[in-house]
């Protein structure tokens, strides 16, 4: 089975893929896999080396037109994964509006949609007229026999501070009167208003760090006891898996389906996204209950991926 997807290399997508498929390499584009070719309605003019396309995500720079010409033009079945119902990265809500008509788009033309959650499932049947959707659950990203060292209290990442993040002070201030929060932020001009205006703060311990390689990622958030996703908007979160992977408990706001993902409820306090007090409540909920390690076992996604292969090819 070949299989083209969009993309071949990011960590979720080599988490899925199944033994017996073989992905087709991702474009060297840059230095990077986007935009990727095979989402021009051109590229499919030329007999496929693929048997199925499966789209994940980078599909953010084709209008709904375009997008529209590329389903006209497959000739091999389309797999759908829909990741995010909303953009976390679009603010304009034109924007967030052609966001969603592409995925529209792409779930009507779709062989099979998958996506992560069941809230994002009954979103995709009430509000994109998905017919029929499968959910599998996001896969392991962290892996096994990695070692968490819990005991380092509640955490925030704000990484390089996107759009989607909560840039307010007050947001993590208010956390902090109430308990212990530690702040990690990328030394990036984009951080640093925040950064002024936290340093020194009373219950705030600001680190501020270059990117992070996977083990030393691994190593601070699985000594965190808890972790907040300071996020505005969006839908699924793969830093949830990870957090939980690794037994920290996460603190998610009341957008997307975040609550959703987590692998059981006490693993996961929900709080009014922006609402620092509220984010408050959930982070010291959580710290009282402690850290948890990932409750049952998950299906196999790499099987269902290829089953669901097989079935779209038949």
């Amino acid at each position: 089975m070949r299989v083209l997807s969009v993309p071949a290399e990011h960590p979720y997508t080599r988490a899925v893929r199944p033994a017996g498929a073989t992905y087709l390499p991702d474009p060297d584009v840059d230095g990077h896999w986007w935009p990727h070719p095979a989402l021009e309605a051109p590229y499919w003019s030329q007999p496929p080396a693929a048997d199925v396309l499966h789209v994940h995500f980078g599909y953010e720079h084709r209008s709904p037109a375009q997008v529209a010409e590329l389903v006209e033009a497959l000739p091999v079945p389309l797999v759908v994964t829909v990741h995010d119902l909303d953009n976390p990265h679009l603010a304009d809500p034109a924007e967030q509006s052609a966001h969603r008509e592409r995925v529209r788009l792409l779930v009507d033309a779709a062989a099979a949609v998958i996506t992560l959650t069941d809230c994002a499932a009954e979103r995709l049947r009430a509000e994109f007229g998905a017919r029929r959707v499968e959910v599998l659950p996001h896969p392991p990203v962290v892996p096994a026999g990695t070692r968490a060292r819990h005991g380092g209290g509640a955490g925030v990442f704000l990484k390089s501070l996107r759009s989607n993040v909560v840039a307010d002070p007050d947001f993590y201030l208010r956390i902090a009167e109430r308990v212990p929060l530690t702040v990690f932020a990328h030394d990036v001009d984009a951080t640093r208003a925040l950064r002024d205006a936290l340093q020194g703060r009373p219950g705030i311990t600001l680190v501020t760090h270059d990117r992070l390689d996977d083990a030393d990622l691994h190593d601070v958030v699985g000594g965190l006891d808890v972790c907040l996703l300071p996020y505005t908007r969006g839908t699924h979160s793969g830093w949830l898996e990870m957090c939980r992977d690794l037994g920290t408990c996460v603190a998610v706001p009341d957008v997307g389906c975040y609550a959703g993902q987590a692998d059981g409820p006490a693993a996961v306090e929900t709080y009014a996204a922006g609402d620092g007090e509220s984010a408050a409540g959930a982070v010291a909920k959580l710290l009282a209950r402690g850290p948890l390690p990932r409750a049952g076992q998950r299906p196999d996604v790499r099987a269902a991926h290829a089953r669901i292969y097989r079935e779209v090819v038949r």
